[in-house]
């Protein structure tokens, strides 16, 4: 009886577009979860995600979920989950990527789930990394263990959007520092981060990564801008 009277006073509130949620689901709406824009990168081989890191560093495989629009449903989820301090929209993100993607067996290889880690600087102001919470979503889903502790981003970088990629790049690779290789070693780790832009701090994690004795790596984004 409780409950019910609660959600009528406070009701639960989509993220996305602002609306009251009716029912069990948290966070989003299902018209919300509905026009989401779905990438399915993951149903084809050489997808744009994969084709920006080409000469780069590599993935054997890498995908979003969905594509980030300015002042879209998923901007708006994004920066609830960065921003205003709403980390179980991160959870759930992840949950339905993970359904999402899973239908393409993208997981059934994948031993570890590693989020991209955040300078204890940017973690004590917001509270928590927002990709754990993407991390844990999909680990809900496919009951895939998550790493956050055996690589650290040792230098808090400042916004580098004005930089060229090839500055960004060099500012990003001296940032990340492995803590524990044996952990990694020999596994097929998913990197997981939330949006995906020019890719260079993916580019330097993966980079600090793929320095341990037979490790495979592959990527999953909840957002993509391209």
């Amino acid at each position: 009886m409780l409950k019910p009277l609660f959600n009528l006073i406070y009701p639960k509130i989509c993220y996305a577009c602002g609306d009251a949620i009716q029912g069990k689901r948290e966070h989003i709406c299902i018209s919300c979860v509905a026009n989401l824009s779905f990438l399915k990168m993951q149903d084809f081989k050489n997808n744009p995600i994969q084709q920006l890191f080409l000469g780069r560093v590599h993935f054997e495989k890498a995908t979003a979920f969905a594509k980030f629009e300015n002042n879209g449903r998923l901007q708006n989820l994004l920066h609830a989950l960065k921003y205003k301090g709403v980390k179980e929209v991160g959870t759930t993100l992840g949950e339905l990527a993970a359904l999402d993607i899973g239908t393409t067996r993208f997981f059934d290889d994948i031993d570890i789930l590693l989020p991209v880690p955040i300078h204890d600087k940017k973690r004590k102001k917001r509270g928590y990394n927002q990709s754990q919470y993407i991390a844990e979503g999909i680990r809900n889903i496919t009951e895939l263990p998550i790493d956050s502790t055996s690589i650290r981003k040792e230098v808090h970088t400042k916004s580098q959007t004005r930089k060229q990629r090839y500055e960004r790049f060099e500012n990003a690779t001296k940032t990340f520092t492995l803590l524990d290789k044996d952990k990694l070693r020999d596994h097929h780790i998913l990197l997981i981060d939330d949006v995906i832009t020019t890719g260079s701090t993916l580019e330097a994690c993966a980079s600090a990564l793929l320095k341990i004795r037979n490790v495979r790596l592959s990527l999953l984004t909840i957002a993509a801008t391209y």
